[in-house]
Parts: C-alpha cells; sequence; structure tokens
C-alpha cells in the first residue's frame, strides 16, 4: 500500500479530545483521521433527523437529513455521502456538489484525491456522477462500478429490457460495460471484475457468454476461448495485454491474449499482483485443496495459510511482495514468503516505505489496538489504532490512535518501535 507523505514530522505529541463529542451530541458515529493525522472527524446527530461533521472539535454549519460514508481524501480534504429534502449528493469541506440523487454509494477517489466518483440513482435509472458531472445516460442497472487513475469511469450496464422470467433475453446478453456514459456495443450474459489499463483509456473484464462458457472481454472483443470460469483480467506490457485466471479442465491457469502464461495449474487461483509492467506478476493460489499460498512468477511460496489470504500486493520499488493472510484462527503478514507470527486477531494492510525497508500496521488482539512494525509490536497498547505512516526520510512513523477518549497524534523514531 501506498505511503503517503504528511507535511509535520517534527512536532512529538498533539492531542485532541474525543470523548467530549458523546456529551455534545446525541450520537457520535466512527472517526475518520486525515492522512497527515492532523484532523479527526465523525458524523454526529445534532438534533431529530439532523446531522452534521464534527471536525476537530467543530461543528460544519451545514446540516444533513442523513449522512453516511465520511471519509478523508488522499489530499486531505473531508467528504460524506449527505441527504435534504430526500436528496442526495457529495459534500466535500462544507461544499455540497450541485448535482442531486434520489440515492448515491460506492463513492471511490483516485489516489491523489482529484477526482471522485460514485454509483447514483435518479428517476428510476442508474449512473455514475465524477467530480459532479453525471453520466449523460443513465440505464436501466448498474453493478462494478470504477474509477481509473486518471479519472475515467466505467461499470456493468444493462442495455436491454427483461421482462419477468424472460429466460432467452436474458441468454442473448443484456449486460455491456459503459465508459464515461457511453456503452460498449457487445452484450454478455454476464459481466464482472472490471479493469482499466494504465492510461485510463483501456478496459477489460470477466464474461459469461452463455450458460456454460466463460472467458475475458478487453475493449468489448471476447476471447474465442472460453473457459469454465475466469476472473479479474489485468494489463501488462505497456498495456498490450491481458492476463487473467482462468478454470480450464478442473483446473486453474494463468493465461496471456487467450494462450496458457504460466506453466502450472492450481486448484484455485485468486487475486494477481503486478510489478514492473509484468516483469513481477504474483497471484494468491491454492496448490491443494484448504491450503493457501502464494506464486510469484509460477513459483509458489513454501508458506501456506489454512483459511485466506486476504490482500497481495508489491512495494513501490518492487523488493517486497506483501501478503495478508489467515491461519489457524490468526492474522499474519508475510514479505516475500518469511511471516511475522505476530498472531493477531485482527490486521489492517500495512503501508511501505519508498525504499522497502519498513512494513508499518495496526492490529487487534484481544480488544486492545498496537502499532506493528517490521513484525515487532509498539507495547503501548491504544483503544483504536488508524493507519500509520511513514516519514518521506523513512526514518519516522506517524501513529495516530485513540486512548482514553483522547486522540493521539505522535511521531516516533525508529528505535523507539523496532
Amino acid at each position: 500500500m501506498k505511503n503517503e507523505k504528511p507535511g509535520d514530522w517534527h512536532s512529538e505529541k498533539k492531542e485532541i479530545p474525543v470523548k467530549e463529542w458523546q456529551d455534545r451530541f446525541n450520537w457520535v458515529e466512527e472517526p475518520s483521521v486525515s492522512p497527515d493525522g492532523e484532523k479527526i472527524a465523525s458524523i454526529v446527530n445534532t438534533d431529530e433527523a439532523q446531522f452534521s461533521v464534527c471536525m476537530n472539535g467543530e461543528i460544519w454549519e451545514e446540516t444533513f437529513e442523513k449522512a453516511w460514508c465520511l471519509r478523508f481524501l488522499p489530499d486531505g480534504r473531508l467528504a460524506v455521502l449527505a441527504s435534504n429534502e430526500e436528496e442526495w449528493t457529495v459534500c466535500v469541506d462544507g461544499t455540497f456538489w450541485e448535482t442531486r440523487f434520489d440515492y448515491i454509494w460506492d463513492f471511490q477517489s483516485t489516489p491523489d484525491g482529484s477526482f471522485m466518483g460514485a454509483a447514483v440513482q435518479k428517476d428510476g435509472q442508474y449512473g455514475m456522477c465524477v467530480n459532479d458531472r453525471m453520466w449523460d445516460e443513465l440505464y436501466d442497472n448498474i453493478s462494478g462500478v470504477v474509477l481509473s487513475r486518471q479519472g475515467t469511469s466505467a461499470a456493468i450496464v444493462q442495455v436491454e429490457p427483461l421482462g419477468q422470467g424472460d429466460i432467452e433475453g436474458f441468454s442473448r446478453g443484456i449486460f455491456s460495460i459503459a465508459v464515461d456514459g457511453i456503452a460498449q456495443p457487445e452484450k454478455f450474459m454476464n459481466i464482472w471484475d472490471l479493469s482499466f489499463d494504465s492510461k485510463g483509456k483501456q478496459v477489460a473484464s470477466s464474461i459469461r457468454k452463455n450458460r456454460i462458457d466463460y472467458s475475458i472481454s478487453k475493449n468489448g472483443q471476447a476471447w474465442e476461448k472460453n473457459f469454465q470460469f475466469a476472473w479479474k483480467p489485468e494489463f501488462i506490457n505497456k498495456d498490450t495485454s491481458v492476463i487473467a485466471p482462468v478454470r480450464q479442465g478442473g483446473k486453474w491457469f494463468l493465461f496471456k491474449d487467450e494462450a496458457p502464461f504460466w506453466d502450472k495449474s492450481y486448484e484455485q487461483f485468486g487475486q494477481l499482483a503486478i510489478h514492473g509492467d509484468g516483469k513481477k506478476i504474483a497471484a494468491i493460489v491454492s496448490d491443494r485443496y484448504g491450503k493457501w499460498t502464494v506464486s510469484e512468477n509460477d513459483r509458489t511460496w513454501a508458506l501456506q495459510g489454512d483459511s485466506m489470504i486476504s490482500t497481495l500486493f508489491y512495494s513501490d520499488n518492487g523488493d517486497s511482495l506483501v501478503a495478508v493472510f489467515k491461519n489457524q484462527g490468526f492474522w499474519d503478514i508475510a514479505v516475500n514468503g518469511k511471516p511475522w507470527n505476530i498472531k493477531a486477531d485482527k490486521l489492517w494492510n500495512p503501508i511501505v516505505s519508498s525504499n522497502s525497508e519498513i512494513l508499518a500496521t495496526r492490529m487487534e488482539k484481544e480488544g486492545i489496538f498496537y502499532l506493528v512494525v517490521n513484525g515487532k509490536v509498539y507495547q503501548e497498547r491504544f483503544d483504536m489504532i488508524f493507519e500509520p505512516q511513514i516519514s518521506p526520510d523513512n526514518d519516522k512513523i506517524l501513529l495516530k490512535a485513540m486512548k482514553n477518549g483522547i486522540y493521539l497524534r505522535q511521531i516516533l523514531t525508529l528505535d523507539k518501535v523496532l
């Protein structure tokens, strides 16, 4: 996971009392903390059917009849989905979008926070809205909405009507992919797992052609080869090729452009992780029933988990391949196949330093929250910990935590936590 770079790395500790909010308002929802740790905010109920946002103890002037999905954007702005007079919209730092909807959900933003998008419903039709601009064309149904790094939006949409019990109509294909609201002409029985290329121009997906045949679609064009099933595809080779896990003959394989890419077959195939435009490719796999591991460039780790591997990703420089896995009832992290052995009850995805030498995360164990750095548990206990950050010089950790009703922003040097 990408490491953000908050500005203040000198102040040793900052505190904001939060418990007193419970006395000021009817109720206070779960807080959200800004990437730089300077701000903490919650949706609060101020009166009957009246909500607002409290940030660092100060309440917004704006009020809502309903509100949810409060979150800080990567650039530090605070966004919330809000409703007044039975119309929904997005409110950012107290400023409402002009466009109104009957409902809004699946709120997303680009990594730099410059684009925000969400699925919306208006007058019984569905589409997407990005930076307060709604698609010109709306549809009878929508799912699987995605937002590229460049702000391009795409979703699976229903382009043909379907009457009750119309099996033949469903078999002919009623779904397509809409990019920025424009539906591709190709229709399929089912579509899922949309994936943009690196420039936000091309889209690939998994598709179901008919009752028994599954495949991959690139820019609306289906692979001719059929499979028993297929998972999410990804672009590689400067966006000229598509790879995807596919099921064939009862086994799972990794294919590239309709041809086998890896030699080995697996019992199951999951999430892909890619670095260097395909020079390094890893996947969550199962090589025997009930056991999960990682395969990197078709070579499997010795490590195995008996429950799941929830997350797999490369560090920015590609030196570290990180997996979050569960084994024998506990959560753990493995880096390049080596587990930390921390045995957490709950574990969050770690953030990684720019040089890949520091990994920091938070864990819960027996109801207590801890900071964990490179597999070592910082012994101070907390009531809650938010996502930590690593300094640009890779020598400090930004700890964001709750303790005894007080929010703490604290800079820790590595010698304190390692």
